[in-house]
């Protein structure tokens, strides 16, 4: 079994990430528009917001990331890893901004993808694959590490709605 990346392996379509299938019909249909829609110039006409690729992070996960980035985190100390990723609530969060990123910057036909990559993927995988990081305490069956610790946080805080938290921007 050879470690060399091949760009066609286990990927089913997720190179092609700047459409979804349902985006098909609408690609025919801008194709046959008029120059006489009302816009700016080099705006491209979507009258439908396009619909995600991948229904949930999970997917996306299943289908594109662990796919597209192969690393070796088994008996590697610079790297940790946890086959059961879902089941920390930090390691769920990250996968499920990475996902969402990746819908919203795989509509751009430019340098969406390369933004992904650099400002999302591996700022988020570095910190999920840390000696240090996510899943330092856990093993390889994986074992669940503890919350941050805090006190009870007082039901007035909890109540606060974003405009009113101290904390917000004003």
């Amino acid at each position: 079994m050879s470690d060399e990346f091949d760009p066609g392996a286990d990927m089913d379509g997720a190179w092609s990430a700047d459409a979804s299938p349902a985006d098909d019909a609408r690609n025919e249909l801008q194709d046959s528009d008029t120059d006489d829609e009302p816009g700016t110039a080099g705006e491209r006409a979507d009258p439908e917001p396009r619909g995600p690729y991948y229904p949930n992070a999970y997917r996306f996960f299943a289908d594109f990331l662990a796919p597209a980035y192969r690393r070796k985190t088994i008996d590697h100390p610079a790297m940790r890893w946890c086959p059961s990723w879902f089941l920390h609530p930090e390691a769920r969060a990250r996968v499920d901004a990475l996902w969402r990123a990746w819908e919203y910057l795989r509509l751009d036909p430019a340098t969406g993808m390369s933004v992904w990559w650099k400002d999302h993927a591996d700022h988020h995988m570095s910190r999920l694959l840390s000696p240090d990081g996510t899943f330092k305490d856990c093993t390889p069956d994986h074992r669940q590490v503890h919350p941050l610790p805090s006190i009870t946080i007082p039901a007035e805080l909890l109540a606060l709605h974003t405009a009113d938290s101290p904390v917000s921007p004003a």
